[in-house]
């Protein structure tokens, strides 16, 4: 049985964040029964990027806190590591808070930067993967994912929050290793869960992110923290209250089919509040298609005509060069504020759309993704 700590919280007001995560992890057993004293504990929030907290792309720095100060009660050592997409560790956590918090609470704040090949579990996809070597040596992981849209995934929540503990540059191998099918990629997401074994998910929800996520969606007041043992169940969890497809949703396929995690919300039990009372309405979910969900017979090119492509949206860019810098299949040349894109060459994973600062890579619907619209999948 898996069990979800549900609460509201109407804003970032420390004291009312502190009640709140409190409250969640006394009624899954008290900090005590996550933190031992003098266990170094990772706290290891959604940091994608420099993004200032208002925008909602990363983990409020008042949660972060919330769970920081618990650990030190509890005796732990906690410090903030994450490995951002984009931008520099440091000037991530500046600008999102995050240095703050570490700077009031004195403790440290650690880029995961160095990779190591993880032992995986004997039924994972993927036999050999690499994981930051600060995350391997922590005791305790704390996973403290921000509740936001993603224009791949569906959702980035619990399980999707742990690709954080990839070293940066290997990102973008595993993006182009397995990022072409959702349901392939969403194996090694569970596979890093599997690995990492965090011992409590509590996610951000008081202001979300809808539409174009993880970085260019709109923020959506949600007044949400949550919080589990089991992320996958705390996902699927969010998917309901959110009002989603769950056959939609890769994780959850991907969960159900592998046997990880709890999937049916009549086996999660809530000790505090129950999913109902969250309902979110016409919260808007990113609409995309996969190469992956097409028949092996047809063509590499004739698949790539039916599902959707990223587009430049003219007016909007800056020729920053974060989409040509990120892609991992070179598909991408920026010159005269212009995005050029090789389609024979992309493979659908949506990054260029994830880093970019002015919202300036738009979507062209493919052929296939208009007909699961049409039919209601």
């Amino acid at each position: 049985m898996s069990y979800i700590a549900l609460i509201h919280c109407d804003n970032y007001n420390p004291d009312r964040v502190e009640k709140a995560v409190r409250l969640l992890v006394d009624a899954l057993g008290g900090i005590d029964a996550f933190v031992k004293p003098g266990q170094k504990v990772l706290l290891k929030p959604n940091l994608l990027g420099a993004y200032d907290r208002e925008q909602r792309v990363t983990t409020d720095p008042a949660v972060v806190r919330a769970v920081a100060k618990l650990v030190l009660e509890a005796g732990g050592i906690p410090f903030i590591g994450d490995s951002p997409a984009l931008h520099s560790f440091k000037k991530s956590a500046q600008q999102a808070g995050l240095a703050g918090v570490a700077e009031e609470l004195k403790i440290e704040l650690v880029e995961l930067s160095t990779p190591r090949i993880a032992p995986v579990p004997a039924d994972s996809v993927f036999k050999k993967i690499e994981i930051a070597a600060q995350a391997l040596d922590a005791d305790v992981i704390i996973n403290l994912p921000k509740l936001k849209t993603h224009s791949q995934m569906l959702l980035t929540l619990g399980v999707k929050n742990l690709f954080g503990t990839v070293v940066g540059q290997r990102k973008g191998e595993w993006h182009y290793m397995a990022g072409v099918d959702r349901d392939t990629f969403v194996d090694l997401h569970l596979d890093i869960y599997q690995t990492v074994k965090p011992s409590l998910t509590i996610l951000d929800g008081v202001w979300a992110m809808e539409g174009n996520g993880p970085s260019n969606g709109r923020p959506r007041h949600l007044g949400l923290i949550a919080a589990s043992r089991d992320a996958v169940s705390l996902d699927v969890c969010i998917c309901h209250v959110l009002g989603a497809s769950l056959h939609s949703f890769p994780l959850y396929r991907a969960a159900r089919k592998r046997g990880i995690g709890e999937t049916d919300l009549q086996k999660m039990e809530f000790p505090l509040e129950r999913p109902e009372s969250f309902a979110v309405k016409a919260f808007e979910i990113p609409v995309r298609d996969s190469l992956g969900v097409l028949p092996e017979w047809l063509g590499w090119v004739t698949k790539r005509f039916l599902v959707s492509k990223p587009i430049h949206a003219a007016g909007f860019c800056t020729e920053c060069g974060q989409c040509e810098k990120i892609c991992p299949a070179a598909a991408i040349r920026v010159k005269d504020k212009k995005a050029r894109f090789d389609y024979k060459a992309c493979i659908r994973c949506y990054c260029c759309q994830e880093v970019c600062p002015q919202d300036a890579i738009r979507f062209k619907q493919g052929f296939l993704v208009k007909i699961l619209k049409y039919f209601g999948k």
